[in-house]
């Protein structure tokens, strides 16, 4: 993909196995392979407990109900993973404040960044090869498909 300059996104799959663990797989990405990369999604529980993904930039839960995950459910952020998700997107904008002026701007003066100067970045990033979003799920059961 380097050799070709070609914009990635990253999906950290199998979140519902023993042992899983998606913050380890990012400092790995970061450590191993130098990407600058930050998580757009946090699990809602792992291995057999795994319920969905919280987006952090909508600040939405997104359940995945139904024999194959096929229904969408989208609800607010359950009471108990809220101070993990705040944590996990100042991280994000961190990251993005780092490759984006704008946002870096906004950032440095405490400026309210909206879901929208989130989103332009990410995408921004993304294209000029300068940041990989991170996503997780189970594809095996379509959680955070």
């Amino acid at each position: 993909m380097k050799r070709y300059a070609v914009p990635r996104i990253i999906y950290i799959n199998k979140l519902d196995r023993m042992g899983a663990n998606p913050w380890t797989a990012i400092e790995q990405i970061r450590s191993r392979l130098e990407l600058k990369v930050a998580a757009v999604q946090v699990n809602m529980g792992l291995e057999n407990a795994l319920k969905g993904v919280i987006d952090i930039v909508r600040k939405k839960a997104l359940f995945f109900d139904g024999d194959s995950g096929d229904i969408v459910r989208e609800e607010e952020i359950p009471k108990d993973h809220l101070e993990f998700v705040e944590e996990k997107r100042q991280e994000l904008i961190s990251e993005l404040a780092d490759i984006d002026e704008t946002l870096g701007d906004k950032f440095l003066n405490e400026q309210d960044i909206t879901e929208e100067d989130i989103k332009k970045a990410i995408r921004k990033g993304t294209l000029e090869k300068t940041f990989c979003p991170v996503f997780m799920g189970s594809a095996y059961k379509n959680k955070g498909i």
